[in-house]
């Protein structure tokens, strides 16, 4: 597999399209009730990007990570590849998921690699974390490629590439379906699984007549979460009408994204982390192509956009690579168009592992990854998380659990927010599968 060698460089003139764009934002009108709140967050954080936010410094940041470009079935696929100077060091795949992207695991890399001088006695981790297809420095899939099963086989290919026959994979949000995904598929090659959350779809396959009080009601409020995502059902029903405006106002992009990093996290995250990951999804133009996993990825049909768009020509935030020019869009680059399936809807959670529950289409679809994944695996889950914590019956229908953690605090961004804790398990459940082998 080719690989080649990609610093981020983002071109002046789009920094400075985006400083007149934060300058002529056009607020809407004054809401009332319980939205007020929400408009005052936007504004500060608007205002600490025009004024405080400074993208060089962390650009600077992200350049000091060796990050690589993988051509596989003539697509681009960004990873962030750091390797440890610690003798055998244990492969380790990072997943992120949406809203997020690489950045998720800023804070984690260097204290896994041991490059931040952490001395301490456990198992050190040569790192990737690639951006999914269709975020920011990868490319889209080609159209109906954005299943989740399909990305698990590019980013295994991936692997590959880089000469990891086994591996562990972490996951958290998509990157948990993704990981379950190259688990079910390649488990010869998967070291160890570990998740911080169960893949929501998983809910679909469970019968509501062998589910314990503890499942029926995590399950309950899954289900409740779930049908209070209004964002689900846009992003998967009417992704490019939702992404002409994110698309084009930074303001929007910002109010969109940010709400779920306020949202879903248990204490609020740094400003410069939720703006990082804003102007990765920026300056690639690529947050249509992000929506993709929620239209494709349980395998529904498109039913939205314009098929003579897809992988169209793209705007690119101008990454120049060793050797080359940055590159300015063409064929089949960053953002192309994209469309939808429909949302998971509100019909209630049930049915059986042979997928003979409500009829609902993603219960359907949910229902072929039912088959129990015999990996070792461990789950850390934080308090906060969208959902709650599953109990660990629930968790053990799907999985080989051999570590279960309630963590003390955190929420859906455990990376970001409470990283200490994460690699800390992370490193514990590395020590375990080497003392068992």
């Amino acid at each position: 597999m080719e690989f080649r060698e990609l610093t981020i460089d983002v071109p002046q003139a789009v920094l400075d399209d985006l400083t007149e764009r934060l300058a002529r934002t056009r607020w809407p009108n004054e809401p009332t009730g319980g939205e007020a709140g929400g408009l005052g967050e936007v504004r500060r954080l608007v205002s600490h990007w025009a004024e405080h936010y400074d993208w060089s410094e962390v650009q600077d940041r992200l350049n000091r990570w060796t990050h690589r470009v993988a051509r596989v079935d003539g697509r681009d696929v960004h990873v962030v590849h750091e390797r440890s100077a610690a003798p055998g060091a244990v492969p380790l795949l990072l997943l992120h998921g949406w809203p997020d992207s690489f950045y998720r695991f800023a804070h984690v890399v260097d204290r896994l690699t041991r490059r931040d001088g952490d001395d301490d006695d456990g198992p050190a981790f040569d790192v990737v974390v690639p951006s999914l297809p269709g975020y920011v420095f990868s490319e889209q899939p080609e159209p109906g490629g954005a299943t989740l099963a399909a990305v698990a086989e590019t980013i295994a290919q991936v692997m590959a590439g880089l000469g990891y026959e086994r591996y562990v994979v972490h996951g958290g949000d998509w990157g948990a379906a993704i990981a379950q995904e190259i688990a079910r598929a390649h488990p010869e090659r998967v070291l160890g699984l570990h998740l911080t959350d169960v893949p929501f779809p998983n809910m679909f396959t469970v019968d509501r007549e062998s589910a314990t009080d503890a499942e029926r009601a995590y399950l309950g409020a899954s289900m409740a979460w779930a049908e209070s995502a209004s964002y689900f059902t846009v992003q998967s029903g009417a992704p490019l009408e939702l992404a002409y405006g994110l698309s084009d106002s930074p303001v929007g992009l910002a109010g969109w994204l940010g709400d779920k990093f306020r949202a879903w996290s248990q204490a609020p995250l740094a400003d410069d982390d939720v703006l990082t990951n804003v102007m990765l999804y920026w300056v690639t133009n690529t947050v249509r192509s992000s929506f993709r996993f929620y239209a494709e990825g349980l395998g529904g049909e498109w039913d939205s956009g314009d098929a003579a768009e897809w992988g169209g020509s793209a705007e690119s935030g101008g990454v120049a690579e060793s050797g080359g020019a940055a590159e300015s869009g063409g064929s089949g680059g960053w953002g192309g168009d994209a469309a939808g399936y429909g949302s998971v809807g509100s019909g209630e959670w049930g049915g059986d592992a042979a997928g003979s529950g409500s009829g609902d289409d993603a219960g359907a679809a949910a229902a072929d990854w039912s088959p129990r994944i015999e990996v070792p695996t461990a789950i850390a889950l934080f308090p906060a998380d969208l959902g709650g914590p599953a109990p660990r019956e629930y968790v053990e229908r799907f999985f080989d659990v051999r570590r279960y953690t309630l963590m003390p605090r955190g929420g859906h961004f455990a990376a970001l927010e409470e990283p200490a804790l994460l690699v800390d398990d992370l490193r514990a459940f590395a020590a375990q599968l080497a003392e068992a082998r």
